[in-house]
């Protein structure tokens, strides 16, 4: 099958392409010029096509001929999209639109795209969270991923354009980069390896469901090979922790570092996200094999290894 993983340079398509890979598609990465991990994945079979998602010229040649697209591109993360929701919105959810309008152009099949599991369904009303909570997001960027989610299911009423959503929860892992301001556990790691101060928003009662990275890429394997009609899926571990256990787990590691200080609470914040995956178990025979201890363990000994650790 022909692949496209567009921001396919990144923590998560990397991972998804490297998959793709390995089980024989033909597989194109679309993303920026210096996006990290394009050599990586050009040696492994790759085609590697430079381009920026908002030019409309670069997605049409990119995306002819494609039956399956992925799409990681996000221009924001939740701490920074209420800084400029404008920009958020322009970028990410009117450049998705010009996406899905190439897209059904050219013939492709099936998009398949990673919602936020984290901030889409906002301060829970239950937990675990199901795919049928209400969804009333409390930050820009979930607004922006749901409002995609929705036009993904226009897409396909209007013009048959299949889809499927995975709404991740908090994803970690081997590859994330700590200079996009996301991501818990790297940071944690990354401020124990450089014995620097670790600074955490609020009290750290603040509870969350990590999952980690190859578990995440197996569910858009699983995805992209299903053809049923149910759209959306929750990826997570189905289990929360406080910031404050899994720092601690952290520091068990690595000699009681980092040191942590505690500053004012965000107000983008939920306090608790823990979501409910039954529905991938059953639907996708999805399945869990990475523990929060073995996950840590494992983005340890990458982080060691990084060349961001000492920059």
């Amino acid at each position: 099958m022909n692949c496209i993983v567009i921001g396919g340079g990144g923590f998560i398509g990397s991972q998804v392409a490297e998959r793709l890979i390995g089980q024989g598609h033909a597989v194109v990465v679309f993303d920026r010029p210096g996006a990290p991990y394009l050599d990586l994945l050009a040696r492994q079979g790759a085609t590697i096509t430079l381009g920026n998602f908002f030019e409309s010229s670069d997605l049409l040649n990119a995306l002819t001929g494609m039956d399956v697209a992925f799409h990681f591109v996000s221009t924001t993360v939740p701490k920074t999209s209420n800084v400029d929701s404008a920009f958020d919105v322009q970028s990410n959810l009117v450049g998705t639109i010009n996406f899905l309008n190439i897209a059904k152009d050219v013939g492709v099949k099936k998009v398949i795209f990673p919602s936020s599991g984290g901030t889409v369904y906002g301060i829970p009303q239950f937990t675990p969270i199901t795919e049928e909570h209400p969804t009333n997001p409390i930050c820009s960027y979930g607004i922006t991923k749901l409002a995609i989610e929705k036009y993904l299911a226009l897409f396909h009423r209007l013009y048959g354009l299949d889809y499927s959503i995975l709404r991740i929860s908090n994803a970690y892992g081997e590859r994330q980069q700590l200079k996009n301001a996301q991501g818990l556990i790297p940071t944690i790691i990354h401020k124990a390896l450089t014995r620097q101060t670790l600074h955490v928003w609020g009290d750290g009662s603040v509870v969350r469901d990590y999952v980690h990275i190859n578990d995440i890429a197996d569910a858009f394997l699983k995805v992209m090979a299903y053809t049923g009609e149910t759209k959306i899926f929750n990826i997570s571990s189905g289990g929360g922790h406080t910031v404050n256990q899994v720092i601690a787990m952290v520091q068990a590691l690595m000699d009681g570092y980092p040191k942590v200080v505690y500053d004012p609470a965000d107000a983008y914040d939920v306090p608790v996200n823990i979501l409910d995956s039954s529905r991938a178990r059953q639907i996708l025979n999805w399945h869990l094999t990475v523990s929060l201890e073995e996950g840590l363990a494992r983005t340890l000994d990458y982080m060691k290894n990084s060349s961001e650790v000492s920059s």
